[in-house]
């Protein structure tokens, strides 16, 4: 980081101190906090720091994948550590596959493309909104029996609308399409009106 002037501040997890740690050192943990706009020199960073003639274990793991599961590593680079990826890219060279950096970037920007504009399980986004307009409609009544459900379709709603997630580069974006989004503003009206309708005929209901 000092080499690359980039600017940085180590948390030692010191307050979550576990006894273990004393004959385990491999569970200390730290981390690096950085500014978004320094993300891509980072990575750079480490990534040249283990380009720089390290070298593969024989029996190492990664040997027993098929150059698509090793491409997959390269594409997916976010999801795996820096040595596995550097990895990945010295087996493929060694089976006479080199990847350019240019088809590097190509898959790097790729990857932030469909973290940007698709879902990794659309199924379980898909079922988080059904669940938010049952809940929107029927939360009130369920609440009878555990009152928690009263604000069950309220976070649900908020989730849509707030959630975000950060990209490898370090750029934050909303967690759910804006299409999407549209349920969550839909979902908390539903539950506003709902609400109002189940108590006023539960009340008029006892009265």
């Amino acid at each position: 980081m000092d080499q690359h002037s980039i600017v940085y501040r180590i948390i030692d997890n010191e307050k979550d101190f576990d006894p273990s740690f004393v004959n385990n050192p491999g569970k200390l943990q730290y981390q690096i906090l950085i500014s978004d706009m320094d993300f891509e020199m980072a990575n750079q960073a480490v990534s040249d720091y283990y380009a720089a003639g390290f070298e593969i274990p024989e029996d190492y793991y990664l040997y027993d994948y098929s150059d698509a599961e090793l491409k997959e590593i390269l594409f997916k680079r976010d999801e795996w550590n820096e040595f596995d990826y550097e990895a990945a890219k010295k087996i493929l060279q060694e089976r006479g596959q080199n990847v350019s950096e240019q088809e590097l970037q190509r898959l790097h920007q790729a990857r932030l493309d469909s973290l940007k504009n698709e879902y990794e399980n659309p199924e379980e986004v898909g079922n988080y909104i059904i669940v938010g307009y049952i809940l929107a409609v029927t939360g009130c009544i369920l609440s009878l029996a555990w009152g928690l459900l009263l604000l069950a379709s309220y976070g649900i709603a908020i989730a849509i609308l707030t959630l975000r997630k950060q990209l490898p580069n370090g750029e934050r974006i909303y967690y759910f399409k804006e299409s999407d989004r549209k349920y969550g503003t839909r979902i908390l009206w539903i539950s506003i009106v709902f609400t109002i309708f189940w108590t006023v005929f539960i009340f008029a209901i006892k009265n």
